[in-house]
């Protein structure tokens, strides 16, 4: 069963770091309000909160979460990716919604890669004993206000989320919206960005190359063209720039150019 889509996870997420007060909390009351006012969590037990339905409503017990509700099971950190496909311990090609943890070392962690390079997590770490939103680079390396602290070990696919949201997003997104976000890093660089935007990524990616390179020209060659001519009815002072340029197309002899050859400028 799919609880969220991985969009609809990431706001829970942001939610619960910026606009629920939490701390963080390892034992048999968890999910509940401390005599401070503050909910309760530890790194796993606020994601599968989460799943299993926490609002905050202070008139429901453990805030609303109802354990093991939409068929999510009780998994620890490491356990997480049990219910997880396409494990990997790869961290150039992270998709918003995935599982992270640190298994194979001594410490028992879990978050959720949200994109653009953020994770949700509820941490001791940095002394800041509540839900934050750090920094992930492509190693895994975990950071927050620059200051590195352990790595992330492997990542996955939760059962649990629906990941194709995305994509349909960016279907219905104009191009010009899609440019603009890429260009502001929302869907990373590289491998990581064709696969964000699927079959959208050739299109985004041309128009960005026009931004920043200029939108491409070129000439056909007619009957009697030289380099030397064309050059000079396109103003390029120097042939051999045009030669450089299309060479590829031209092949090795600048001297030998035929009718319907395509020149970029």
């Amino acid at each position: 069963m799919k609880v969220f889509t991985n969009n609809e996870f990431i706001k829970k997420l942001n939610w619960l770091t910026n606009d629920v007060k939490n701390v963080y909390y390892s034992g048999s009351n968890w999910s509940k309000l401390n005599k401070n006012g503050y909910w309760q969590f530890d790194c796993v037990v606020s994601i599968k909160s989460i799943l299993w339905g926490f609002s905050a409503d202070k008139n429901k017990l453990r805030g609303g979460t109802i354990y093991k509700s939409n068929g999510v099971a009780d998994f620890t950190c490491n356990g997480g990716l049990n219910y997880c496909t396409k494990v990997s311990k790869d961290f150039k090609n992270l998709i918003p919604g995935e599982y992270l943890c640190m298994k194979g070392t001594k410490y028992n962690h879990s978050g959720i890669y949200l994109g653009n390079g953020k994770v949700f997590e509820d941490t001791t770490g940095w002394n800041v004993n509540k839900c934050v939103i750090s920094d992930i680079s492509s190693d895994g390396t975990r950071s927050l206000n620059g200051k590195k602290l352990l790595k992330w070990t492997y990542h996955g696919l939760l059962n649990y989320i629906d990941y194709n949201d995305q994509q349909n997003d960016i279907a219905n997104k104009s191009l010009d919206q899609l440019v603009k976000e890429t260009m502001d890093g929302k869907y990373g660089n590289g491998e990581a960005r064709k696969k964000a935007l699927g079959s959208r990524y050739r299109e985004v990616q041309d128009r960005i190359n026009e931004i920043l390179y200029g939108k491409k020209k070129y000439y056909i060659v007619k009957k009697g063209d030289t380099l030397i001519k064309i050059a000079k009815k396109l103003g390029i002072k120097n042939w051999k720039t045009l030669y450089n340029n299309n060479k590829k197309v031209i092949g090795n002899n600048p001297n030998l150019i035929y009718p319907g050859q395509k020149l970029q400028y």
